[in-house]
C-alpha cells in the first residue's frame, strides 16, 4: 500500500452561518467517515487547520500573518491514508462531508525516500 495525503480545501466552517446543531451533524459525518476508513485500516492520521496562518517568505524571511485575502482556496485540514493507488485513494473521498459547502479534496501521493 502507498500513502496519500488528502488536502481539504474550502468548506470553511468559520465563515459559514451554521447552527450548533448543523455543526454537530457535520462533525458526526466526519467521524463516521474516519471510523469507516479506520475499520478498513486505511486511516493513518488527520487534523483540521485554523484559518490564521503565518507565512515566511524569501531570504529576508519576511513574516506575514493571515488569514490571507488572496487565499481564495483555504486549506482547512488533511488526512493521511493508505491506498493501493491513486484511483483507490480517489474512491476513498466519496464520503467527504464538505462537498456541499464547495469543499474540494486534493490528493497527493507521499514521496518516500
Amino acid at each position: 500500500m502507498k500513502e496519500f495525503m488528502m488536502i481539504f480545501v474550502g468548506g470553511d466552517y468559520e465563515t459559514k452561518d451554521m447552527s450548533p446543531q448543523d455543526f454537530q451533524e457535520r462533525l458526526q459525518r466526519w467521524n463516521a467517515w474516519i471510523e469507516e476508513l479506520k475499520k478498513e485500516d486505511l486511516y493513518l492520521e488527520g487534523r483540521a487547520l485554523k484559518n490564521a496562518a503565518t507565512r515566511i517568505k524569501g531570504n529576508d524571511h519576511l513574516v506575514t500573518n493571515g488569514p490571507f485575502v488572496e487565499t481564495n482556496e483555504l486549506i482547512t485540514g488533511y488526512f493521511i491514508v493508505k491506498a493501493r493507488d491513486l484511483e483507490h485513494a480517489t474512491s476513498l473521498t466519496d464520503k467527504y462531508p464538505d462537498y456541499d459547502l464547495d469543499g474540494k479534496v486534493e490528493i497527493r501521493e507521499i514521496q518516500m525516500f
